[in-house]
């Protein structure tokens, strides 16, 4: 049989209590009655996580700085669409060169190609057409 636990255990799952200073279990939820800790130390860890209260207008700053944003959100750089601008057109190109190579062996096979192409390129500009949007 195992030694008893030098804490107090939580009343529901019965787990040695992980975080001292809540007032409820991190591991199942439940509230701890007010006389649980009665009688327990607590753990020697906690002497060093104590840290030092922010004076009042600092805490404030802190915040509103989760609640307001400090600058407006930038457009990213042009960048998506210049590349879009120049890979939908040499795609595209790719593409009406292949096509005219294999439609010479194979004209079903060079239509697919072309249908494929089209697809491909179709895509291509969707997908810049989305990402300039963001």
């Amino acid at each position: 049989m195992s030694a008893p636990t030098a804490g107090p255990l939580c009343p529901r799952c019965r787990r040695k209590l992980a975080a001292w200073k809540m007032d409820h279990c991190v591991y199942c939820g439940e509230s701890f009655p007010a006389d649980l800790k009665a009688g327990f130390e607590a753990p020697p860890g906690l002497q060093w996580a104590e840290r030092p209260a922010l004076p009042t207008d600092v805490s404030k700053k802190l915040e509103m700085m989760k609640v307001v944003p400090l600058e407006a959100r930038k457009k990213p750089a042009p960048l998506v669409a210049i590349v879009g601008v120049l890979s939908v057109p040499i795609f595209a190109g790719i593409f009406y060169l292949l096509y005219t190579m294999v439609r010479r062996l194979s004209p079903g096979t060079g239509a697919l190609v072309l249908v494929g192409g089209a697809g491909f390129v179709a895509y291509l500009v969707w997908v810049f057409a989305k990402a300039a949007k963001k």
